[in-house]
C-alpha cells in the first residue's frame, strides 16, 4: 500500500555558470540546465512482528556491584515475562551500558545545602530488554504490551529506564516498533514511489519555467534505517504508529535535464 509523499526541496539548478575564481582554469561546459528534486518516498505493508524495549538497571558503589544488580533484575524480568508464554527467542537482552551517576537521595542533597556531607557517587549499569510479539493481533497489540510493561515493572524492567518523561508517555506514544521479516520489498516500493513523485514534481517545475523535462542524469537514494530508537520515538509522538502496519521511508534525489 502506498502512503502520501512529502516534497522536501525543489531547487532549480543552472549548469555551466561562471568560475568563482578568475585564477582557475575555466570549467568545461556542463550538459545544460537541469532541475533537481528531492522527495520522500514511503510505503506500508502488514507487519508480521511488533517490538517493545524495556530497560533494566542496577546501581552500586562500583561498576561490578551495579552489573551484578542489573543482571539479577534482568534474570528476574526474563522469568516473569516467560510466564506470559513468550518464546525465549522473542526476548532479547542487550549488552551492559556502564556509566556514573548518583542515587536520587544524593541528588536531593545537592539541592538542599547543609543537609550532610557530599553526595556519594554511584555507578549505573543498564541493559535493554526487547520483547517481540510474532505473530500478533493488531486489535490487541497495545493491550498486550501494557501487560508486558506491568509484568516487567514488577521485576524492575521499566519503560525508558526510569526516565519520568518516557514513563509519562501514553501507550500510543510509546516506542512500539512494527516490522516485517523481509524489509526489502517494502524498501523497493518506497523507492519506486519516490521516483514517481520526483518525476511528477520535476515536470511541474520544468513546465512552470517554460521548459520541457529531458533525460534523467542522476539518482541518489538515502535509506532510513528501519529501527532507530530516538527517531522512532519522536515519530510515534507526532504520529502514533498504525497498529499492524510496517512502514519504510527513503529520500530520493533525482536530477533531470531540461530543454
Amino acid at each position: 500500500m502506498r502512503r502520501g509523499l512529502v516534497v522536501w526541496l525543489v531547487p532549480l539548478l543552472a549548469a555551466g555558470g561562471p568560475a568563482l575564481c578568475g585564477a582557475q582554469p575555466a570549467a568545461a561546459p556542463g550538459p545544460g540546465p537541469a532541475v533537481s528534486v528531492t522527495v520522500a518516498g514511503s510505503a506500508e505493508a502488514p507487519a508480521d512482528w511488533a517490538e517493545l524495549t524495556l530497560t533494566v538497571e542496577g546501581q552500586g558503589a562500583t561498576a561490578e556491584e551495579a552489573l551484578a544488580l542489573c543482571d539479577a533484575s534482568a534474570q528476574k524480568a526474563l522469568e516473569e515475562l516467560a510466564a506470559l508464554q513468550i518464546a525465549p527467542e522473542n526476548l532479547r537482552l542487550g549488552p551492559p551500558e556502564i556509566g556514573g551517576g548518583m542515587d536520587l537521595a544524593s541528588q536531593v542533597m545537592i539541592q538542599l545545602p547543609g543537609q550532610g556531607g557530599p553526595p556519594a557517587p554511584t555507578q549505573t549499569v543498564r541493559r535493554s530488554l526487547t520483547v517481540r510479539l510474532s505473530p500478533f493481533d493488531p486489535e490487541a497489540v497495545y493491550e498486550w504490551f501494557c501487560r508486558v510493561i506491568d509484568v516487567g515493572a514488577d521485576a524492575g524492567a521499566t519503560l525508558g529506564g526510569g526516565n519520568p518523561f518516557m514513563q509519562a508517555l501514553p501507550m500510543r506514544s510509546s516506542p512500539i516498533v512494527f516490522g516485517v521479516s523481509d524489509p526489502a520489498p517494502l524498501r523497493d516500493e518506497a523507492i519506486r514511489n519516490g521516483l514517481a513523485a520526483a518525476r511528477a514534481v520535476a515536470n511541474v517545475a520544468a513546465a512552470d519555467s517554460g521548459r520541457e523535462l529531458g533525460d534523467m542524469v542522476s539518482i541518489l537514494v538515502a535509506e532510513t534505517p528501519p529501527e532507530q530508537a530516538y527517531a522512532g520515538l519522536v515519530s510515534a509522538m507526532l504520529s502514533p504508529p498504525t497498529a499492524g502496519r510496517a512502514s519504510r521511508t527513503v529520500s530520493v534525489t533525482v536530477t533531470y535535464l531540461v530543454k
